[in-house]
């Protein structure tokens, strides 16, 4: 049973006032626990880049690749657990959802480092930030109401 359907309909200001504080708790909490993962996925993101760009020399736009590909599996995992904890009606289409909305943050990505990298000719590991950066905000509003939306 969902949970908002258990709740009381709010009659006076007071009860108005109270639910409207609960639910700007909860949305804090959830943005302070997507920071959280968030920096802990970027750190993952850019170190896993840093070892196969640098370390073993892969081609940076390969290395980003393969990195992108293992950065979101782990933002589903911890996303899905402890941010959003959302229960699973169908794991399949919750990955491909998942995956499919991190396909526009990649390429915007992918473009940033292709900008900094190749044209601009900045330090690989900094441009990864930024563009990581710029990509982890437009993940949380496309988990937010894409992947992990209330019913």
């Amino acid at each position: 049973m969902d949970k908002d359907k258990e709740r009381p309909v709010p009659h006076t200001e007071a009860e108005f006032e109270e639910e409207l504080e609960a639910v700007e708790e909860k949305a804090n909490n959830e943005l302070q626990l997507y920071a959280l993962w968030g920096v802990i996925t970027v750190v993952f993101n850019v170190a896993l880049f840093y070892l196969l760009y640098h370390t073993f020399g892969i081609e940076y736009q390969i290395a980003n690749l393969i990195d992108w590909f293992l950065s979101v599996l782990f933002s589903f995992i911890v996303n899905k657990m402890f941010v959003f904890q959302h229960e699973t009606k169908s794991l399949v289409k919750e990955v491909s959802t998942f995956y499919g909305t991190r396909v526009a943050t990649y390429l915007i990505e992918a473009v940033i480092l292709w900008l900094g990298i190749s044209v601009l000719s900045v330090n690989g590991t900094m441009t990864k930030v930024i563009g990581h950066g710029i990509a982890l905000v437009a993940n949380y509003f496309l988990s937010k109401w894409l992947v992990f939306k209330k019913d």
